[in-house]
């Protein structure tokens, strides 16, 4: 009896720590289509689909998605119970990601300090995603 109590717990936290892994999956993806999108990294392509060029738009469709994704499932899941500077990170984050894409302004400010402003960009942005699946 204390073996299947024993294994069912290993199981249990094997679970939860698959649960966990998840945002750190998609992190990769979101630190990488982050980085595209702000200029620190080159047009990657995907040879398995036919020579796949991620677009500026599919990145931001995609960071916002994982982002989305990540606050979900998030231990913390409310936004109220973020400290006020975490949801500001937080808030910072898709502010950034769709403001660049589509106001020409944000992209003007990111980009008058080259590179500065874009790696401003992509720390704030990074550090939104950090503070949103905690």
């Amino acid at each position: 009896m204390a073996t299947h109590h024993n294994t069912s717990l290993n199981g249990l936290i094997d679970d939860y720590a698959q649960l966990r892994a998840v945002p750190a999956l998609l992190g990769v993806f979101y630190l990488a289509a982050s980085l595209f999108q702000f200029g620190g990294l080159s047009t990657p392509e995907i040879l398995w689909f036919g020579g796949y060029e991620l677009t500026t738009t599919h990145a931001m469709m995609g960071s916002l998605g994982v982002l989305v994704i990540a606050f979900a499932s998030s231990e913390t899941k409310d936004f109220e119970r973020y400290e006020q500077w975490e949801q500001g990170l937080i808030a910072a984050a898709p502010v950034l990601i769709l403001g660049y894409h589509y106001v020409g302004f944000v992209e003007t400010l990111v980009n008058t300090a080259e590179p500065w402003g874009q790696i401003a960009a992509f720390v704030i942005c990074a550090a939104g995603y950090a503070v949103a699946i905690r």
